[in-house]
């Protein structure tokens, strides 16, 4: 009867002994998983924010005007600048700088972090790791030279006017994010072949105009001093168009503004009786060389003008264009708004 009593005793301890080691194990896991988990979660957040093994140095990344944080984030990802577009999105909303991220082109001269990269679009110019230029829609290589020669120490005003002196009007506007080390022949490169990139299509839509493709660079550089924004240029456009048609003297002020190098409002009558061939008062059709760099909206204005029976245009004292069909028109508008 003891001996009974014993084994029956044994097996109630043997299942006590199972039930504490089956809880004991069950109270561990969670511990573990505790001490395991963030560690994990930490190794994956430092493998993740680290530079990607592909990092696209010297190549050019563009964020356009107007994309959304998650846009950027994807493209990002696509062009290799992070491992992970979710921790750089977060990065960017974390940040709560979601209207300071910059629009332009971007080149970087090593791999960055992903916060790294976050502060760059925030900032345009982390730590002085690149340099923020913006070359102005319409500005001619002598004004960008005298700019970039302040910014760029490696940069020369002088050898880059003589560099480009015949590529007026190629030399694409756009605000770029460049290496502080940028030389002449690097800034050069970067707007050629960013304008070869930016007007592909424009080109291919010029091929029926009756202007040549280097005539229509001109003729949008006109168009970039002679009027201030969409519409209006494609309006004027329209009216050199019509005046270039039946052999009509362009008379655009802005092409002397160029060639004396003085601003519009400071030419003088003596100045337009100037013989030079970019006097479009003596000689007529365009001047033989761009007055400026054009942007897509001017390029576009040439190729789709705004078609009407105007021949003359003046911009008032108030800001409005004001067109006219024949001259007694003109003599009008001129007498209402100008004077």
């Amino acid at each position: 009867m003891a001996d009974e009593n014993q084994t029956e005793f044994n097996v109630i301890e043997e299942q006590v002994t199972s039930k504490k080691s089956t809880w004991s194990k069950f109270f561990r896991l969670p511990f573990f998983l505790l001490l395991v988990i963030p560690f994990f979660l930490l190794l994956t957040w430092f493998y993740l924010q680290n530079p990607s093994t592909n990092f696209p140095v010297t190549e050019k990344f563009v964020i356009k005007v107007g994309s959304g944080l998650k846009q950027i984030a994807e493209q990002s990802k696509r062009a290799g600048l992070v491992r992970s577009e979710y921790l750089l999105l977060a990065e960017l909303v974390l940040g709560n700088k979601e209207q300071t991220v910059k629009a332009g082109s971007y080149y970087f001269t090593k791999p960055l972090t992903t916060p790294e990269l976050a502060d760059v679009f925030f900032l345009g110019n982390p730590n002085g790791e690149l340099i923020r230029i913006t070359h102005i829609e319409g500005e001619p290589v002598k004004s960008l030279a005298l700019r970039a020669s302040k910014i760029l120490p490696n940069f020369s005003s002088e050898e880059f006017i003589s560099l480009n002196s015949m590529n007026e009007g190629v030399l694409f506007p756009d605000t770029y994010f460049i290496s502080k080390d940028f030389t002449t022949d690097d800034l050069t490169d970067l707007l050629l072949n960013t304008f070869t990139e930016k007007t592909k299509s424009l080109k291919a839509q010029s091929e029926d105009h009756f202007l040549d493709w280097n005539q229509i660079v001109i003729l949008a550089s006109i168009l970039e001093r002679e009027a201030n924004s969409k519409e209006s240029k494609k309006m004027v456009s329209g009216i050199l168009q019509n005046r270039l048609k039946i052999g009509m003297a362009l008379q655009a002020d802005a092409s002397m503004e160029y060639v004396l190098d003085k601003p519009l409002g400071s030419l003088t009558p003596e100045d337009l009786e100037r013989d030079t061939p970019y006097n479009t008062y003596l000689y007529n059709g365009l001047p033989p060389t761009p007055i400026g760099n054009p942007g897509l909206n001017a390029i576009d204005a040439v190729i789709h003008p705004i078609e009407s029976d105007y021949y003359f245009y003046i911009t008032g004292r108030d800001g409005n264009f004001y067109y006219a069909k024949n001259f007694d028109q003109h003599r009008e508008n001129i007498a209402r708004h100008l004077r």
